[in-house]
């Protein structure tokens, strides 16, 4: 036994000594694995008792019968690796497109070169399937330098928005703006800041900094959208307005917002003066349209139907009331029934239409029956002012005018 612990405990068989820990064997060491040794070489000690010593067996280098290829396979299993990722099987454009198109797993890197890429990318166009298309896309921007790619993009416009809307999506802005700038669409590069400005909000001081900056570097160019130019520069001077204002409430709020505000809470205030309404519009290039409509909401809102009033009828140099408004008349009586208008405003108003036929709907409509009945008077219809009767409550006001209006011997009645 003493031998045997020697044995066992010398420092050269504690080196050969076999270990589960040990790496995985190398192709090389599998392959000398059965050679010949050199003269004078020991034989392996586990191997070398008396009764396996004299046995004589002809052997053959490993590498003669298995081929290096599949010993590296062999090893990515032993290694717990699949050997499909490993070595990624050799795809067609088409093959590759189908199985993205169904949502079936497939690798793109196994198109190496830049033609296949190409083709993949003009090919998923061609299929014109979103997903597939910014799948390629993005594979183009891990595996090619960007600028290549954003000449690829700049001649297919399918792949470019596809892309854009990916960007946008995500919030990756400084990459969009840098893909835009590239492509030679400075300004819509610099709306998409703004835009991004926009969303992250913060103090009014900050905001003002940041537009005016935006607006000197890319608005004020030759060339440049009038349009978004204008756009940013009324922007701006609302934002100089806020500032001014130093009302909490009213930061990064739009102009109509603004001049809601101003109705509400400076309505008496005259021209000249920042937080008058009339001023603000003036400042800001508010519509007659938008004016009206918000002076409506706002004061019809509070009950201050005064104020609507004096700013919907006015009288004309005979006494008479007339109706005066921006808003498109079926929107106006719209709004002032939902509101809960009082039926002579309304009355008032739908007897401004010209056309008979016309005003006689919209009375219907909004239940206006003083009009209703006048308008059958004046066409002098008795059967439908008698039919109209019997759509009314008994013995309620609008009933008792039909009743006297059908008495009336002034009315030369047609039927």
């Amino acid at each position: 036994m003493e031998d045997e612990d020697d044995y066992w405990n010398t420092s050269e068989t504690k080196a050969k000594a076999f270990s589960f820990d040990d790496d995985v064997l190398s192709p090389q060491e599998i392959l000398a694995i059965g050679q010949n040794k050199s003269p004078g070489q020991a034989e392996d000690s586990l191997f070398s008792g008396a009764s396996i010593s004299n046995v004589k067996t002809a052997t053959l280098p490993l590498s003669n019968l298995v081929s290096n290829k599949v010993l590296e396979l062999i090893l990515l299993a032993q290694s717990g690796k699949d050997p499909k990722a490993a070595q990624p099987q050799e795809q067609t454009v088409s093959t590759t497109i189908r199985r993205l198109v169904l949502g079936r797993p497939c690798s793109l890197h196994s198109h190496r070169s830049l033609r296949s890429k190409t083709e993949l990318l003009d090919a998923a166009g061609a299929v014109g399937d979103g997903n597939a298309i910014l799948t390629i896309v993005l594979f183009l921007i891990q595996t090619l330098n960007k600028k290549l790619v954003y000449e690829l993009l700049s001649s297919r416009p399918l792949a470019l928005n596809h892309y854009i809307s990916f960007l946008q999506n995500e919030g990756k802005i400084s990459e969009l703006t840098d893909l835009l700038t590239m492509l030679g669409r400075s300004p819509d590069a610099a709306m998409h800041q703004f835009q991004q400005h926009m969303r992250t909000g913060g103090s009014v001081d900050g905001l003002l900094r940041r537009v005016t900056n935006l607006v000197a570097n890319h608005f004020n160019q030759p060339g440049t959208d009038a349009h978004q130019a204008k756009m940013l520069a009324d922007f701006v001077k609302l934002l100089e307005w806020q500032k001014f204002a130093q009302r909490p409430v009213l930061d990064n709020k739009s102009a109509l917002s603004c001049l809601a505000y101003c109705c509400a809470n400076h309505w008496h205030e005259g021209a000249g003066n920042m937080m008058s309404p009339l001023t603000l519009c003036q400042r800001q290039q508010i519509s007659p349209l938008q004016y009206d409509w918000v002076v409506l909401n706002v004061h019809a809102k509070s009950g201050k139907w005064d104020i609507v009033e004096s700013l919907f009828t006015k009288k004309d140099w005979l006494g008479r009331t007339t109706v005066s408004s921006h808003i498109p008349i079926e929107t106006l009586l719209s709004r002032l029934s939902e509101m809960q208008a009082s039926k002579q405003l309304l009355a008032t108003c739908v007897n401004k239409v010209a056309a008979s036929q016309d005003r006689l709907r919209l009375a219907q409509a909004f239940k206006i029956h003083s009009v209703v009945i006048e308008t059958y008077a004046k066409q002098k219809d008795r059967l439908a002012l008698q039919n109209y009767k019997m759509t009314l409550n008994p013995q309620s006001e609008e009933f008792i005018l039909v009743e006297n209006t059908l008495r009336d011997n002034s009315i030369k009645w047609k039927n």
